[in-house]
């Protein structure tokens, strides 16, 4: 690393440490990010799935569970093994840091991690948190994330039983076969934990999707799909409060893509094979009124496009890309008092990418993540708060590529539960948050555009939180109302044809939105049992880039203004049916709304059948679901059409 770009890391390091400012803390916040089971309570206003709505819903993926939460919406391009990104209240799926098991996962040549390839078979409990962070110990650049997934698996946590094994197997339509094994061992002081995981679908199924008069009906091929992963953790409790952990991950992928059914053409072959390499080691120590977490992690992904079908003089498009990521980092807090809590964090990230022939030079980004906050808690309010740096250096051997320096700030007041059994709680917070532009978005040949702005966005929320004390009936609503805005947006614009673009700084958007979800839960007796959530969430997201635009007042592509969620779940002891409905309105391809750049709206409503039984210390279960029951046809990404209705049986087996 140049002298010049070293001493402008320190320099931020130094500058940091003198200064007051606000961050959010939570209580036993070391528990939240150390391998064990921590995610079992619900924390106030973060909403989150537990195991046990994770196998009734039978999600192909962590983009379909993501789905259930409000705030969401999605961008999928197939079914099983296709690739799905989320924008949460309006911004894009680069301002969400997804959390794995307490490491960030990140990728710097797309910008945005593909949902589609997280499955959910080893899944204890996923929550999002828009705008806050959960812990102040989690890697310092998902704190100062727009938003945060936060994911906690089976193999990644200290158990009380000396042998766990978690083994699911699923037959599904379109030739899906899925199978997963995970082993841990736990003794004393120590884990250790080995799992794999293999999927295929030959993604073969039949469509009809109507394009205004025109209906499009025929056979989705070229959709083949097969994925694995595998890996070892080993986790060990220290003698003095401190917990150390280690991961290996290794997954590969191999799929056809089909394309858009509009233009879809049985002759095309484009296939895309990815295959990862990870490593990261992490440890965690409290004494006294300290605290703090040391982490790294390392990572080798590959990405092979090929399109036999294209014309050139090369007989085809071949493009190979290795994506090499080193991440580390610490975090520590310190309780002044009973009233006040400091911390701090730093971490840095360091990428380079690498090509055959698609990406300009051999680009390195040098990415410094630093922070200082403390929380404040009185009587009837908390105030938390952090102020943040990034600093920014990429370094190119065929371009100059100047630094990028952003401060972002965070403030937010809590106040505690009050009206007694109501247990009614408000929060309120601003955040300041930007994305760097990807290596793609830089450097891709003939698109990329080296003189890029961040893109910048800044959130105000106002939320409430209602959890009454009623016996039997418990109940949960959260509430919250939103502003966004989104400056520099970076967007792709038609040049020479309609497949040469160009990345620009072109945008800006304003996001007004509110969201409200219900848990309900009634207790008949010890044996039925009846859960149902309801969610809702409203978004105004507008362009306001320029007034004389024809885009100008218009909704921005493939946010709609509504979206809905609705789950029944009735069981009796261990056997039950759930009920699932999603659905969204009409969104619009393109910034432009107007009639030819519609995307029709949809509901899908998904319903399933379970029981398990339990022998001792085995439990064994069986469901089988019906997906898309009405056989709805529909695109979440215009003219690329989702599956019709599909069954899947899966048999679960546990050992506790």
């Amino acid at each position: 690393m140049p002298t010049f770009i070293l001493k402008k890391h320190f320099y931020i390091l130094f500058l940091l440490i003198p200064q007051l400012t606000f961050s959010q803390l939570i209580e036993n916040d070391l528990q939240e990010i150390k391998v064990t089971d921590s995610l079992k309570k619900s924390v106030g206003r973060i909403p989150i799935l537990k195991r046990t709505s994770i196998l009734e819903l039978q999600a192909e993926d962590v983009g379909q569970l993501l789905q259930k939460f409000s705030g969401i919406s999605m961008k999928s391009y197939g079914g099983l093994g296709g690739l799905k990104t989320i924008s949460v209240r309006g911004l894009g799926s680069q301002h969400t840091s997804i959390v794995l098991d307490g490491f960030t996962i990140n990728n710097t040549q797309t910008g945005q991690i593909n949902l589609g390839q997280i499955q959910t078979d080893n899944i204890e409990s996923i929550s999002l948190v828009a705008g806050g962070q959960k812990s102040v110990l989690v890697p310092t650049s998902a704190q100062v994330a727009g938003s945060v997934v936060y994911i906690e698996t089976f193999e990644n946590n200290f158990s009380a039983e000396k042998h766990k094994v978690r083994f699911s197997s699923k037959l599904g339509s379109f030739g899906q076969v899925d199978n997963y094994l995970g082993y841990k061992f736990s003794f004393k002081k120590i884990f250790i934990s080995a799992f794999g995981k293999y999927r295929f679908a030959n993604g073969v199924y039949p469509y009809s999707f109507q394009n205004g008069q025109t209906t499009y009906s025929g056979i989705r091929n070229n959709n083949h799909f097969q994925d694995a992963y595998g890996g070892l953790s080993f986790g060990y409790r220290t003698s003095h409060n401190g917990i150390l952990s280690l991961s290996y991950r290794s997954d590969f992928s191999n799929q056809e893509l089909p394309g858009a059914v509009i233009l879809y053409s049985d002759n095309s072959f484009q296939t895309l094979q990815t295959a990862n390499n990870r490593l990261q080691i992490g440890y965690s120590q409290f004494f006294n009124k300290w605290s703090f977490r040391i982490f790294s992690n390392a990572s080798i992904g590959k990405l092979n496009y090929t399109d036999s079908s294209f014309l050139n003089s090369a007989g085809g498009l071949f493009s190979n890309y290795e994506n090499d990521q080193i991440q580390f980092g610490i975090n520590t807090q310190h309780s002044i008092s009973k009233k006040i809590n400091l911390f701090f964090g730093t971490e840095e990230q360091v990428s380079k990418l690498c090509s055959n022939n698609s990406v300009v030079g051999a680009p390195i980004r040098w990415h410094n993540f630093s922070l200082l906050g403390t929380k404040l808690s009185l009587k009837s309010v908390t105030i938390t708060g952090q102020l943040s740096f990034q600093f920014v250096q990429d370094l190119n051997d065929t371009l100059s590529i100047p630094s990028m320096f952003k401060v972002n700030p965070f403030i937010q007041i809590e106040s505690k539960e009050f009206f007694g059994k109501l247990n009614l709680s408000t929060f309120a917070f601003y955040r300041n948050s930007f994305r760097t532009p990807s290596f793609n978005e830089l450097y891709y040949n003939s698109i990329g555009n080296s003189k890029l702005k961040p893109e910048e966005a800044n959130q105000v929320t106002l939320g409430i939180v209602l959890s009454p004390n009623l016996g039997k009936f418990s109940l949960v609503n959260r509430t919250n109302f939103y502003f966004n805005q989104v400056k520099n947006k970076i967007v792709a614009i038609p040049t020479k044809n309609l497949f040469v673009w160009s990345m620009q700084n072109v945008g800006k958007v304003n996001i007004y939105g509110a969201e409200s979800t219900f848990e309900l839960n009634y207790k008949f007796n010890d044996k039925w049992n009846v859960t149902t959530t309801v969610n809702y969430t409203l978004q105004l997201a507008t362009d306001i880039t320029d007034r004389n635009a024809p885009t100008f007042g218009h909704q921005i592509a493939y946010i709609p203004k509504h979206t809905f969620n609705a789950d029944l779940s009735i069981k009796r002891k261990n056997t039950g049916l759930r009920w699932s409905t999603f659905g969204n309105s009409l969104r619009y391809s393109l910034n432009e709304n107007n009639s030819s750049n519609e995307v029709a709206g949809f509901v899908v409503s998904d319903f399933s059948i379970f029981s398990t039984i339990k022998v001792k210390k085995h439990d064994i279960r069986i469901q089988f679901s019906c997906k898309n029951i009405f056989n709805s046809s529909y695109a979440i990404v215009r003219y690329y059409v989702m599956p019709g209705r599909n069954f899947l049986i899966s048999f679960n087996y546990a050992l506790n």
